[in-house]
């Protein structure tokens, strides 16, 4: 069960002399149960991606994917997706607009039955799970907040609806240390719950954390998609897409010209040590 672009080209101002051609031909699956990381340099197509994905932007060739049926045309498949789909945009400035936050984020619920009494208990619940606690936070205006705090609110507005799949742009950008730390922690409940993630980032500590697979975008073309240690460890491809590798990772490339039973990807410095400290005294690597 997944939520799948197949073969998707996208072209903004189609038509006129100033066509941009933004997404050419991706494929990408983002599964249940899974981080999906998206990297790439800045104009890629990244945030396109994942409007597209969202529903937002319709594809000009290709086609969008929900657990196997298109989501083009008819409205009851649009509806579907619109319910399993949540998106959390770059600016969070694009996404508050009520005046108060328990408005904001009691939006999300408009279209639902649920009791009004629910409605305000699921509404603190996001509220609570992004660090914001309810009886502070819920009468004050969006925009009288800081960026990290708007961030989470438009974070807690996309997790009351309890989506399937989030798609979640630079969504660490703004947060303090514990903002950060908040967050992760969530994102990996949320995994573990089931929800798939599709998360925009171009912070390798990020991929390294959170990530089962990862995709990097190059002008609009995935050029690289699997497992995160195959995308990561592979250095040429990272700079092909005009990305520096992990600092790590071009220790390794160096050092295996003479120990080639090195890796090309460790997870953090600290095990990057150990496998050198371990090759260089004669062990296994």
């Amino acid at each position: 069960m997944g939520l799948a672009l197949k073969d998707v080209h996208f072209t903004y101002y189609a038509g006129t002399p100033l066509a941009r051609e933004v997404l050419r031909g991706v494929d990408l699956e983002i599964r249940e149960g899974e981080i999906l990381s998206l990297l790439g340099p800045s104009g890629c197509g990244k945030s396109t991606l994942l409007l597209v994905a969202s529903g937002l932007l319709a594809p000009r060739k290709g086609a969008l994917f929900l657990d196997g049926m298109p989501c083009g045309g008819r409205e009851d498949f649009r509806a579907r997706l619109r319910e399993a789909v949540g998106i959390l945009f770059q600016s969070p400035e694009d996404q508050l607009f009520a005046e108060t936050v328990e408005a904001d984020v009691a939006f999300g619920l408009r279209r639902s039955s649920l009791p009004r009494r629910e409605a305000r208990e699921r509404t603190a619940r996001a509220l609570r799970s992004v660090g914001l606690e309810p009886s502070h936070y819920s009468p004050l205006p969006p925009f009288a907040l800081s960026r990290g705090e708007m961030r989470r609110v438009a974070l807690a507005g996309v997790l009351v609806r309890e989506p399937r799949f989030l798609l979640l742009d630079e969504p660490f950008s703004g947060l303090d240390g514990e903002g950060r730390e908040r967050l992760a922690l969530l994102l990996h409940r949320l995994r573990s719950s089931g929800a798939g993630i599709l998360l925009v980032t171009h912070e390798w500590e990020e991929v390294d954390l959170l990530a089962d697979r990862a995709a990097v975008l190059h002008e609009g073309r995935l050029i690289l998609e699997g497992e995160k240690e195959s995308v990561l460890g592979d250095r040429e491809g990272l700079r092909r897409a005009g990305l520096e590798p992990p600092p790590r990772v071009e220790l390794l490339h160096l050092l295996r010209a003479g120990y080639p039973s090195l890796p090309a990807y460790v997870r953090n410095a600290e095990e990057a040590a150990e496998r050198i400290d371990a090759v260089m005294r004669g062990g296994a690597g």
